[in-house]
Parts: C-alpha cells; sequence; structure tokens
C-alpha cells in the first residue's frame, strides 16, 4: 500500500517543513501525483533492515516444530502416528577422545619456555660478541625476519660455497706452473 506523507523530514531541503515542489501538477490524478513515496511494505520486519530475513518468531505463528527449539540437535524424533517424542540412544552425541598415556607430547605449555627462551638470548649476545657482522642465522633469537637473503642463506648458500671452492680449487691446480709446463710439451 503506497502512503503519501508531508512528514518534513522524508524532503531533502534541510531545515525547510515545505516540500521543494507543489503538491498538484496539471492533469495529475492518484498516484500520478508529486510527492515522496513511502512503502508500508518497507517498514516490516525493521526499516532500516535490521532483520537479515524474517524470524518466525516475529510471525508469531507459534510452531509447532520450533516450540522446544533450543538450537541443538534433538536426540530422537517426533512419531507421527502417536505424536509423541521417540528418544533414540544412537542419536545422543559422544565425544571421541584418544587415550594419551605415553604420549611424549603434553596438552600445555610448560612453564620452563621463558627459560629456554632466556638461554637463546643469552646465546645469541655470546655470538653476536663474537662475530657481530655475520651471526649464523640458525642460531639466533629471536629469529631474523624472513625475507629472500635470509631464505637463500639457509638453504641455498652452503651449496654455492662449497662448489665455489671446488671450482677454484680445480683452476688453480690447471693453471699453475707446472699444469703450463705440461701444456708446452
Amino acid at each position: 500500500m503506497v502512503v503519501r506523507t508531508l512528514i518534513p523530514s522524508h524532503f531533502k531541503a534541510p531545515g525547510t517543513a515545505k516540500a521543494p515542489w507543489g503538491f498538484a501538477k496539471k492533469g495529475a490524478k492518484g498516484l500520478r501525483k508529486i510527492g515522496p513515496m513511502h512503502y508500508e511494505s518497507w517498514k516490516w520486519p525493521g526499516q532500516n533492515k535490521e532483520f537479515p530475513e524474517l524470524s518466525p518468531k516475529w510471525q508469531k505463528n507459534n510452531r509447532m516444530e520450533l516450540r522446544r527449539y533450543t538450537g541443538v540437535q534433538p536426540t530422537g524424533y517426533d512419531d507421527p502416528t502417536t505424536g509423541k517424542f521417540v528418544h533414540l540412544p544412537e542419536m545422543i552425541p559422544e565425544l571421541i577422545v584418544p587415550d594419551l598415556t605415553g604420549f611424549p607430547l603434553r596438552p600445555y605449555v610448560s612453564y620452563r619456555t621463558d627459560i629456554e627462551i632466556e638461554k637463546r638470548i643469552a646465546n645469541t649476545d655470546k655470538i653476536l660478541a663474537r662475530n657481530p657482522k655475520n651471526p649464523p642465522i640458525d642460531k639466533i633469537w629471536p629469529p631474523p625476519a624472513v625475507d629472500a637473503k635470509v631464505l637463500f642463506d639457509c638453504f641455498y648458500a652452503d651449496e654455492i660455497k662449497k662448489k665455489y671452492f671446488e671450482t677454484t680449487t680445480e683452476k688453480k691446480k690447471k693453471s699453475g706452473f707446472f699444469a703450463s709446463l705440461v701444456k708446452k710439451n
């Protein structure tokens, strides 16, 4: 149903109680009159869309399915012939918990972790005192931020250095003084 209103808040002009247009137009009849239109269907269940969907509790139907509804899975079913609730023991939810006796890990964090972290920080201070420019990355605590250089140093740097030194020693052997004498003969 369409309702025409003259409420000042429905008009865009601030501080004015009158509409910025006339409410009668030559030849206008019925719904063709000029003015703001408000549909009552927009005002339910909330003018500002407070409800995401129509709630059955709003409709006040008092449906049988919702009378004892608590949001929990039922442990049985309603028998249509007798109209009574039939309880089934198989439908009772169970928690299956594994037996963790003898399992080495514990489900809690030990109080000793703080001591371990303090030991690591002390070791890091010692390492940085000895070699402040190039400390071994795996011995530092807290660990550095992971970036491309850190990943490269952790996974590839040792292999590349090893191969580099192998090739340079082979070149030195081949390019030595005696190697040049052997090539001339």
